[in-house]
Order: structure tokens, then sequence, then C-alpha cells
């Protein structure tokens, strides 16, 4: 009796410490169906109008802002462009710099950030862009302004984890989509 047991547990020694053989996984990219491009107006009781794409809504997320800072969801991209709207007392300079801090307050975890501006003097806008690159909370941003009365800004943030590498397609994406945004924003007079 000893000796089956005995060779039981040898037999069951001899199987169990057998290596696994590990494969190397082959490469994989995360696949992302992007929807079609359709753009719509948003005309609303403010002072500007603008296009942005079917798969987004213009909302008011926040209770206790003012009427004209609404939020741009991107429900399928769990994205957000959080926007402001200030009418102006000559206060203009004083604002874009501000605005302009805020965006370079990224720049310590940020691998460039990329201005780029705008001008449409028959429509009296004149926009600059940021394009932050790296794992930051805020990857664009933008400013609006017809220079005397209004400023719109607007900063895209993604409802998850920066991770700059896995975001960088949603981004790409969503920043045609901005401007869209910014090259057909007009001022309601």
């Amino acid at each position: 009796m000893i000796k089956y047991i005995l060779i039981t547990i040898c037999i069951l020694g001899t199987f169990s410490c057998s290596e696994e053989i590990v494969y190397p996984k082959p490469k994989s990219y995360l696949r992302i169906d992007f929807p079609l491009k359709k753009y719509y107006n948003i005309v609303d009781t403010c002072y500007f109008n603008f296009k942005i794409p079917n798969y987004a809504a213009w909302e008011k997320k926040f209770k206790n802002h003012p009427n004209c800072s609404k939020t741009i969801i991107f429900p399928d991209f769990k994205a957000e462009v959080l926007c402001d709207y200030i009418q102006l007392d000559d206060n203009v300079l004083e604002i874009s710099e501000e605005f302009r801090k805020m965006v370079y307050e990224h720049s310590f975890k940020s691998s460039a950030i990329i201005e780029r501006t705008f001008e449409n003097d028959l429509k009296e806008v004149y926009a600059l862009t940021y394009l932050v690159k790296g794992n930051t909370a805020c990857n664009y941003a933008f400013t609006i302004t017809d220079s005397s009365k209004h400023f719109f800004s607007g900063q895209l943030v993604f409802q998850t984890q920066p991770n700059y590498d896995s975001l960088k397609p949603s981004i790409d994406f969503i920043v045609k989509d901005l401007e869209q945004l910014v090259t057909s924003f007009s001022w309601i007079n």
C-alpha cells in the first residue's frame, strides 16, 4: 500500500514540476470605431453660435455657472469641453493672460504645448488654441474673442486618468471637431 502511495506521489511530482511554455503575445492596437463627422449649429440665447458634431451635446452641466457657460459632452469618448463666456469690460488682455497662465500650468507634465491662431476679421473672431501633449488633465484649450465685448473659452478634459498614448487617437479626433467649432464661430449682435 505504501508502495502505491509513493509511486503516485512520484508521478504527480513529476507532472507538477513541468514548466509552462509562455509564448509572446502578438502586437495589438486599440481599435476605436469613430463616428462619421456631421455638424449642426448651436444657436443659443447667448452672444455666439458655432458648430459641433452630431455625437456631442451642448448642455448646462453646472447649475451655479452663468447661463452662457455650458459644456460640450462627448459621451462615447468620456470627454467634455468646459466652456465659459465672459462679457468684457476693457479687460481682454488680463483675461487672456489669466487663461494662458492656466494652460501653461500643465507644462510641468506636458511634453509640448503648441499654440495656433485663427483670425476672421469679417466676423471679428480672433482665436488662440493650445494643443497640450502629455499626461495632463487638459489636452486642448482655446479662447475666442472679438477684442472688445466678448470672450469665450473651452478646455478639453477626459473623464479618465490621463494616459496620453492611449487617448491620443481620441484627442486627435475631437481636436478636429474643436477646430471646426473655432472656424465656424460667430458673434451674435
